[in-house]
């Protein structure tokens, strides 16, 4: 057993291990002394599994190729933004088609654990895969701006579940103390594709006015690839039950707050001190509404919601609280460096899209390293929190050398700052995930990882909505647009 030492100290314990092909046993919300005159609910079917190392290994690449397509797609824009906008004449539009993916994924990802507890891992994950080959297809003949931010919100509604729900198929089928290995390299699969996505990103917008429309055709035959693999390579257990309980189990009203207040949020933010001052009523209605209907959302979780998205009790747990601080942290810091650094190295050094793109290549390469060797350490001594705060140390300092950067800095104080970042990047993020599963009991582990990965995407959302609004009223900003277009 775990005890509450264990929990507060960093240390990995399970409250039951079970022997590999053995599944769990099944765990229902309801209470077992519910009277009869109640109306029948959905039985929540425990869907842990852990199976034999062969067949884990057939699982964990599958949920690696669905990684590997969710986040190409996220990184491949961040060096190919300027030139989109430009080729559709939508270049104050450009934060938009960023954030309209953000948006939907980000409140995609919380209502994705509680579907995958009711229908099943496999159903929803490929539901999201179909979400997202046709946002995809859409994407690419868009015409307008606006056509585009909406197709992009649509992929974001498949994308923001594909990996919340590939990193719960991984703990369903390896017990927590092997946990740390798979999701190390797991991480390390999403450093490559954060590093090789602003490259291709880059090259393929590069090529003539549209050829920015082949990162989104990409994305179709990637898809159908991940499709493939996950029908034939995912022996998971099924869920039983009537189609009509499973169906009033899902909180669509929480999904629809959270969609909403999210949403109205990031105008105020995007709007503020660019199209509208910050003290306009424009912003500032936006903003209050935008946080009422998030309390709302609170509320209904607290109240109203029978199976909520988050249930609140998850929050008992200090390594819970700590893990999504961190992760939301991660998610800002992270995600405006994929978009905003490459727009930096082509403003201040005049480099292509391209080169811009490699430039990201020293953090997301040191990134892979780190996180396959902090998932190792994790395996092997058991422990997450002494990796997590090298991480976050690591992260500050290389972060803070890189805002001294300018058009004299050489390609050596490029390179060896991003090293610094992507050790830190490597670091926090893998060990991140284990420390706030460890933190719950076995039942919540779906709806947790999906909130961990919910409150990390949030945080990314408001970081490239800020960015965005410092971007559009900085003094350079001027000279910048105009070196981009030129580019």
């Amino acid at each position: 057993m775990a005890t509450q030492n264990d929990k507060t100290s960093g240390i990995l314990a399970e409250a039951a291990p079970d022997a590999p092909g053995q599944p769990v046993a099944s765990t229902s919300p309801k209470s077992a002394n519910v009277s009869e005159d109640e109306k029948p609910t959905h039985e929540f079917n425990e869907q842990t599994n852990y199976v034999r190392p062969r067949t884990i290994i057939t699982i964990f690449l599958a949920c690696a190729s669905v990684d590997l397509v969710a986040l190409m797609d996220q990184t491949t824009l961040a060096a190919s933004l300027n030139i989109i906008g430009n080729s559709l004449n939508a270049s104050n539009q450009t934060a938009w088609i960023a954030s309209g993916y953000f948006i939907t994924s980000t409140v995609g990802q919380l209502l994705y654990g509680r579907l995958s507890d009711i229908w099943s891992r496999k159903l929803i994950l490929l539901i999201g895969l179909a979400i997202f080959f046709t946002g995809s297809l859409a994407s690419s003949v868009s015409n307008t701006g606006t056509q585009l931010i909406v197709f992009r919100a649509w992929t974001g509604i498949g994308g923001g579940g594909l990996m919340t729900v590939a990193q719960m198929i991984v703990s369903d089928v390896v017990p927590l103390r092997e946990r740390g290995k798979y999701q190390g390299i797991l991480g390390s699969v999403v450093a490559i594709a954060n590093g090789i996505g602003p490259v291709i990103g880059g090259a393929l917008a590069s090529q003539s006015k549209d050829s920015w429309r082949w990162i989104f055709r990409l994305n179709m035959p990637l898809t159908l690839l991940c499709t493939v693999c996950v029908i034939f390579f995912m022996p998971l257990r099924k869920v039983e039950g009537n189609w009509k309980l499973k169906l009033k189990a899902a909180d669509f009203v929480g999904s629809f707050l959270a969609l909403a207040g999210t949403t109205v949020l990031m105008l105020g933010l995007t709007w503020g001190g660019g199209d509208h001052p910050w003290n306009s009523a424009h912003v500032i209605a936006t903003l209050i509404v935008g946080f009422f209907v998030c309390v709302s959302f609170i509320f209904w979780q607290w109240k109203g919601a029978r199976f909520p998205l988050v249930p609140l009790h998850i929050f008992k747990s200090k390594i819970v609280n700590g893990a999504c601080i961190t992760m939301a942290i991660n998610g800002w810091n992270f995600v405006v460096q994929v978009y905003y650094i490459p727009a930096f190295y082509q403003l201040a050094y005049g480099y292509s899209a391209t080169k811009s793109g490699a430039m990201l290549l020293p953090v997301t390469l040191t990134q892979t390293l780190f996180s396959t060797l902090a998932g190792l350490v994790v395996h092997k001594v058991g422990r997450y929190r002494e990796c997590i705060l090298l991480g976050w140390v690591m992260w500050a300092v290389g972060i803070g050398l890189m805002s001294t950067l300018d058009e004299n800095s050489s390609v050596g104080e490029q390179v060896g700052y991003s090293l610094l970042v992507g050790a830190g990047v490597g670091n926090t993020l893998q060990p991140a995930l284990i420390a706030i599963q460890a933190g719950v009991s076995r039942k919540d582990m779906a709806v947790v990882t999906s909130f961990r990965n919910f409150i990390r995407n949030l945080g990314s959302t408001i970081g490239l909505a800020i960015s965005g609004t410092i971007m559009l009223v900085h003094p350079f900003n001027s000279h910048a647009h105009m070196f981009l277009h030129k580019s």
